[in-house]
């Protein structure tokens, strides 16, 4: 049984890895969202633990020798490092039956600035980047097809004030995703430090 669907290179012969750029999380900042896991919510599929991340920028299946470009551009993001929260709770879609519920983090200046740069740097390599608005957030369960409006209401509700204590940033990571029928399992490719601030 493959790992993940094929794209039309992969067909060929060329396995092209799934990539993404985020941010880790802290162990106990981990162990702090995994407490909101209740059965309140109906049957879905909940983010392991070692997959917990906060995703900026999310970028595909692409030619090996693109990674390693990926790679070396990221390798110049200069940002500083800067502390962030994870607060809140919300679904996706905001206004429609939900397919993923997750947890919010701090829209933070030095994050967004985070995002914009990775960003661009990526674009440098050719990346198309989405035009909508970055909205930090840890995904927490994925529903295979769209609950009914107002099933999830009770627990939104319940943990509308959930927030985690605040962690430092200071690094990011290239992930590749291996998506396997028990669930995506991720590695790092590249872990890139941010600035500290005598270095700003």
């Amino acid at each position: 049984m493959p790992r993940r669907a094929l794209s039309k290179a992969q067909e060929k012969g060329e396995w092209m890895p799934r990539l993404f750029v985020a941010i880790d999380l802290p162990d106990s900042v981990k162990d702090q969202i995994l407490s909101l896991r209740e059965d309140d919510l109906p049957p879905g599929r909940w983010t392991r633990r070692d997959a917990l991340h906060m995703t900026l920028h999310f970028i595909g299946d692409v030619p090996e020798a693109v990674a390693r470009a990926y790679q070396r551009r990221l390798a110049a993001v200069k940002v500083g490092v800067f502390d962030l929260q994870i607060m809140g709770v919300g679904q996706f879609p905001i206004n429609d039956r939900p397919r993923v519920i997750w947890a919010g983090a701090q829209n933070r200046p030095e994050l967004r600035a985070l995002h914009e740069e990775v960003g661009g740097a990526l674009e440098s390599e050719g990346f198309r980047r989405e035009r909508r608005r970055f909205h930090p957030h840890i995904t927490l369960m994925r529903f295979k097809k769209p609950i009914r409006r107002g099933l999830a209401s009770k627990w939104l509700a319940a943990h509308i004030d959930f927030y985690a204590e605040p962690f430092r940033v200071d690094e990011f990571a290239l992930f590749e995703s291996d998506l396997r029928p028990t669930g995506a399992v991720y590695s790092k490719r590249g872990i890139y430090k941010l600035r500290k601030a005598e270095a700003i």
